[in-house]
């Protein structure tokens, strides 16, 4: 099942879930079921089963045209990425230690483990901002897991029961901000507004039959930077999930960046600037497309 949370362009006020089907988006809103992804989630195999009727009955159908299509999950409780986890992207960021905090050596012995603060969740298809900070802005195009209970102490071979499904996640990074250290402050650089759209949908894990073998592709106006396959993670999804839930519970919604390939604009300098067009597709789970614009004077609240 592909479940999505949306608005109409009649009613954007309001945020409805449903899934698709054929192309076409088969309204939750009118039924028992509830209307945020979280609570849905939290239904388990029961939600999955009332939504199938629902999908069977098909009452009430938009197309694309006549919605917004919302980040899936609109403040996940924690947001947990993983930092080089392909051995490519490992042997390209020693490439550049330059641009590196000084005295800061990377590890491989363990995931590399960091979270982004859940105020930079963006939609898919979201306008993502260059900030007025710095002009370092970069893409990671990555895979992204969404936990389906909650769990502590999980297992390798019990990791899959708490996967609810998967997602695409694009983990935007300011790098001069990333770097700022001994050591490095990844929370700071990746956690920036706007800097975490993920989506256009979960996929539930039925539907994914090895998520170890899905091709992932980031296109920077339609130029390819990165293509390569989840089957080369360093840490898979199972290992992560194990590793996470040593420390502490995941809970529903939770969402998990396992981590982006190589062909980052790290290694290049050539960042990302207003007007620049940022695609991320991965097999069978779709594709979330972001405009740059750069960051806009009224983001100041105080």
């Amino acid at each position: 099942m592909k479940l999505i949370t949306f608005s109409l362009k009649d009613d954007p006020n309001i945020s409805r879930i449903g899934a698709v089907k054929n192309d076409k988006i088969i309204d939750f809103y009118s039924s028992n079921l509830p209307n945020d992804m979280i609570n849905f989630i939290n239904l388990g195999d029961e939600g999955l089963k009332q939504a199938s009727k629902i999908i069977d009955l098909s009452k009430t159908i938009y197309s694309y045209d006549e919605i917004n299509v919302k980040a899936p999950i609109s403040v996940p409780n924690k947001i947990l990425a993983v930092g080089l986890n392909y051995k490519k992207h490992i042997d390209e960021a020693k490439e550049v230690t330059e641009h590196h905090s000084e005295n800061v050596e990377l590890q491989e012995q363990f995931p590399n483990i960091f979270n982004k603060q859940n105020s930079s969740v963006n939609d898919p298809y979201g306008d993502v901002h260059r900030p007025n900070a710095s002009d370092w802005l970069d893409y990671e195009g990555e895979l992204g897991i969404i936990i389906g209970k909650e769990c502590r102490h999980v297992t390798y071979e019990n990791a899959i029961s708490c996967i609810y499904g998967f997602t695409i996640v694009n983990d935007f990074s300011v790098r001069d901000w990333q770097f700022r250290g001994p050591p490095h402050t990844l929370t700071m650089g990746k956690s920036w507004d706007t800097h975490c759209p993920f989506g256009p949908y979960i996929v539930t894990s039925d539907e994914i039959e090895d998520p170890h073998n899905l091709v992932l592709k980031t296109y920077v106006n339609d130029e390819e930077r990165q293509n390569s396959n989840t089957s080369l993670m360093i840490y898979d999804c199972f290992t992560l999930i194990e590793y996470l839930s040593t420390a502490f519970t995941l809970m529903p919604g939770d969402l998990i960046a396992t981590g982006t390939p190589e062909g980052v604009a790290l290694t290049t300098q050539d960042w990302l600037k207003p007007g620049d067009n940022v695609k991320v597709e991965i097999d069978k789970l779709g594709f979330i497309q972001n405009n740059i614009i750069q960051e806009p004077n009224n983001t100041s609240k105080s």
